[in-house]
């Protein structure tokens, strides 16, 4: 008698349909796929800091991957928060110099 009871009852569905849970994943895949990318730009600044000239720009690049904030920099190095910010554009365009280059 037990049996026939149990094939009567609903069959617990495939997955889970917890949605705190669902989300939680949702949040992981999109975070894991972003720490991918940021990987992939930091391997790519990486192979170019050969390229980089100049004390100051070579400081500033550094202290940049490092994490720390353009005005935290500035601190620092005793200059000015725009300063830092030119810097950092005369790196950008001294590692721009190396794509151009290859692309031709």
């Amino acid at each position: 008698m037990v049996e026939t009871i149990e094939a009567t009852l609903p069959k617990a569905s495939s997955g889970t349909s917890d949605p705190v849970y669902t989300e939680v994943q949702r949040r992981v895949y999109s975070l894991n796929y972003r720490i991918k990318e940021y990987d992939q730009e930091i391997a790519e600044v990486q192979k170019r800091i050969s390229l980089v000239h100049g004390d100051r720009e070579i400081e500033v690049l550094h202290r940049l991957l490092d994490g720390n904030s353009m005005r935290a920099i500035g601190k620092h190095m005793k200059l000015s928060s725009t300063t830092i910010f030119r810097v950092r554009n005369n790196i950008l365009k001294q590692m721009m110099k190396y794509r151009w280059y290859n692309n031709l």
